[in-house]
């Protein structure tokens, strides 16, 4: 399992066990990675404590003014976390979650794995058939590496959080070309991308529940700890606790609705029982001629037709 978190500001884990992404919305960190010099981290119990347990101050004061509304235009405070596997790139401007301050957040996850059958049976894309930037097929990587293609295509550059050797935009080529050529990527020109569902899948389900901070007993403590007022530590400050409900997964798998072995042993069963019912069906009309031929009535039916004739 790995989480990444948007923008944290404050007390951090070890930096072994974080590192630095870039996505749309700018800079993160990626907790067990598994990159290199990030060895994976490993529990070998579930529940609360047991997991990613960090405390954030987002630092509203930092905040960038709001003077106009657009579409980039965001009202809310906190940070936003997505959960995906090793092997999956970030995709958190949409499939991230949103923790708010002033609470702490438990996140309860458990893995799922989905495999889906490949053509002719379903729709799905193997895995191991890499991608120009990532070497693993997934729906997220597919979406990054279309959308980098088409910038690059467009505005002979890349933005920030894109993979390749395309230098980077600049501000200008930002506001002119690139956000403008993703925009027309997603409502006029969405044939340009068409990511298919891999066919083996690992995807966390997440459960949330919040509690509020700091408690009339811990805010003069929190208080004296970080030198700030009990007003901005419920504005600023967040814990994020993100643990396995139990160390087990759940494994959904799509299945032939015919297998081929079932039908020849249906047009088998089918042929058998058909030559079978013929063959008796012969028998059993030879047999009834016999029986008629061999009665005293048949024989006396024969002789009288021979007398009359």
């Amino acid at each position: 399992m790995q989480s990444l978190v948007e923008e944290p500001i404050g007390r951090m884990p070890r930096s072994d066990t974080k590192c630095l992404v870039f996505t749309k919305y700018g800079k993160c960190y990626m907790f067990n990675s598994g990159e290199d010099g990030h060895p994976l981290l490993t529990t070998f119990k579930g529940g609360t404590g047991n997991g990613l347990e960090i405390m954030l101050d987002i630092q509203q004061d930092e905040y960038l003014p709001i003077w106009g509304e657009t579409e980039e235009t965001t009202f809310e405070a906190g940070v936003k976390v997505q959960i995906h596997s090793q092997s999956e790139p970030p995709f958190v401007q949409e499939l991230g979650f949103g923790v708010a301050p002033g609470f702490q957040t438990f996140v309860a996850t458990q893995e799922q794995r989905l495999t889906y059958l490949p053509p002719p049976w379903g729709e799905c894309r193997s895995s191991d058939f890499g991608l120009d930037f990532f070497p693993v097929y997934s729906i997220t990587a597919c979406r990054i590496d279309c959308e980098t293609r088409y910038v690059v295509e467009n505005c002979n550059c890349k933005m920030v959080h894109m993979p390749g050797d395309a230098p980077f935009c600049t501000p200008e080529q930002y506001k002119e070309c690139a956000e403008p050529a993703l925009v027309v990527l997603g409502e006029k020109d969405s044939g340009y991308c068409v990511c298919q569902m891999p066919c083996n899948l690992t995807r966390y389900n997440k459960e949330l529940s919040m509690v509020k901070i700091p408690s009339k007993t811990s805010a003069k403590y929190l208080e004296k700890k970080f030198n700030k007022s009990e007003k901005y530590i419920s504005e600023n400050i967040l814990v994020l606790d993100i643990f396995f409900e139990a160390l087990n997964y759940e494994t959904i798998e799509q299945k032939k609705a015919y297998e081929v072995a079932a039908l020849l042993g249906d047009i088998g069963g089918q042929m058998g029982l058909f030559i079978g019912a013929s063959i008796l069906t012969i028998l059993e009309i030879f047999d009834y001629i016999y029986e008629v031929s061999s009665s005293p009535f048949s024989t006396m039916v024969i002789i009288i037709l021979q007398w009359a004739l």
